[in-house]
């Protein structure tokens, strides 16, 4: 309960408080005003639909359809999204710094050829901007909106280079338009090598058409696409070109094609050029100079699309594992949310689940680097070994190493299943998986308990 002697002061406060926050909304209000009585158009972005940009003879058009912008003259094509959304935002927020009154002397301030002119369209209205000349200092340029000077007005210089966007600045500069989650299909051909052809099956699923027996790297067909989705053109050099073999298109030294809902979107590669390579989208883009070597990626993920993984089952299926050398093995069996772990002497303690499943998630990461003939002399017993198994005691997965190869690479035998595979493996990537299960065997350490106080008598 407030004493009575404070009530006067609390009133007091709340007066005072009242009258802060109403004048701070008084303030708010009557500058919103002013920057709204500043506006020259008043406009919202989203509702402009048309938009023209002349310079001289030079006349840029867009148009909105869909919901997205498109350049119909010079040419027809795709626009930079951003680029015109920038100018957009620049219309409907573009304020006067001075108004110069009415005058019919537009040579003197460079009106009457102008520098720029700027026209949109809002509900069938059409609204108009004419730029001329600097002022002095350059800090701003002299204009005036409609179709005759009703009066002179100064805007702002970066509001101006905002609006005065060359043509090239507007095209759309993705090689491809699809989202990544819609591809279909994708056909990768590249000069001197067979076609390969991958054809989305379910999530984060592909098969390689044509060689359905092949297990294919979904995640690195997803990365890929991903890669082409962000792919972008550096530069345009050529809108209608007479011949294409200059670019190294003619014939292409390779060719994406992307199908998203039936609709191929085809792209062929053509000579480097700097970091990137000619480009041109079929079957009648422009050509242009891509911002990275895209062949080069393709390539090197063609070269990696088979999955030779060792694992490649759910970790979650997982609930007992055995490793170690034979004879010196380790075990681990899943709980709820920890492994007890059991190892030779019948040493026992429990990890956190996310321990094991580390060194689980490790050994999906290793592959086959190329398939192996098994040894020809008798094999003893081998030098390390790791079994997988499920909650009713069924192998899901077992490896043995075996020995090393030529070129010290770790030769190993897998079984997933009933069909067993030798091959030869990295050795480094190998060392740093067994690394991770050596940890396991380490027993977690518990912290050490705080020291009694002392009594008084032994003080």
């Amino acid at each position: 309960m407030i004493p009575r002697r404070l009530l006067p002061y609390l009133a007091l406060f709340l007066v005072l408080l009242g009258a802060y926050f109403g004048l701070t909304w008084y303030q708010a209000r009557e500058e919103n005003r002013k920057t709204e009585a500043k506006k020259i158009f008043q406009v919202k972005e989203g509702e402009i639909n048309a938009l023209v940009l002349k310079r001289g003879k030079q006349e840029v058009r867009l148009a909105k359809q869909d919901g997205a912008w498109f350049l119909t003259k010079p040419l027809k094509m795709r626009a930079d999204q951003v680029t015109v959304g920038a100018i957009l935002s620049t219309l409907a927020h573009l304020q006067k710094e001075r108004d110069l009154g009415k005058s019919q002397d537009l040579k003197t301030y460079g009106l009457d050829k102008p520098t720029m002119e700027v026209e949109f369209t809002v509900k069938d209205k059409k609204r108009r901007l004419v730029i001329g000349s600097a002022t002095p200092g350059k800090m701003g340029y002299y204009a005036y909106q409609g179709q005759a000077p009703q009066e002179l007005l100064v805007i702002n210089s970066g509001e101006k280079s905002s609006l005065d966007r060359p043509e090239k600045d507007l095209r759309d500069k993705t090689l491809f338009a699809f989202a990544p989650d819609k591809v279909k299909s994708l056909t990768i051909k590249i000069k001197g090598a067979k076609d390969v052809k991958l054809a989305q099956v379910g999530p984060k699923s592909w098969r390689w058409v044509g060689r359905e027996q092949t297990p294919v790297r979904g995640d690195r067909v997803e990365a890929l696409v991903r890669f082409l989705d962000l792919a972008r053109a550096k530069s345009f050099v050529n809108d209608a070109p007479k011949s294409l073999k200059p670019y190294g298109l003619a014939p292409p030294r390779g060719e994406v094609t992307v199908v998203v809902d039936k609709k191929p979107q085809r792209l062929l590669l053509g000579a480097k050029m700097g970091q990137g390579e000619y480009a041109r989208k079929a079957p009648a883009g422009p050509v242009v100079v891509t911002d990275k070597d895209l062949l080069a990626q393709l390539t090197s993920t063609l070269g990696k699309l088979e999955d030779r993984r060792l694992w490649r089952g759910q970790n979650t299926a997982v609930k007992k594992v055995v490793w170690g050398p034979p004879g010196k093995t380790w075990q681990g069996i899943k709980e709820k949310d920890a492994w007890q772990i059991t190892g030779p002497g019948q040493k026992a303690f429990k990890e956190p689940a996310v321990r094991l499943e580390v060194g689980l998630w490790k050994l999906q990461t290793l592959e086959l680097s190329h398939p192996a003939s098994p040894p020809k002399k008798a094999q003893g017993k081998p030098l390390y070994v790791l079994e997988l198994g499920d909650g009713r005691g069924k192998s899901l997965f077992r490896l043995e190493e075996l020995g090393q190869g030529k070129n010290k690479e770790v030769l190993v035998r897998v079984k997933a299943g009933d069909k067993p595979e030798t091959g030869l493996i990295d050795p480094k990537a190998y060392q740093a998986w067994q690394k991770e299960m050596e940890r396991l065997t380490r027993p977690p350490k518990t912290p050490k308990a705080a020291p009694e106080p002392k009594s008084k008598t032994e003080k």
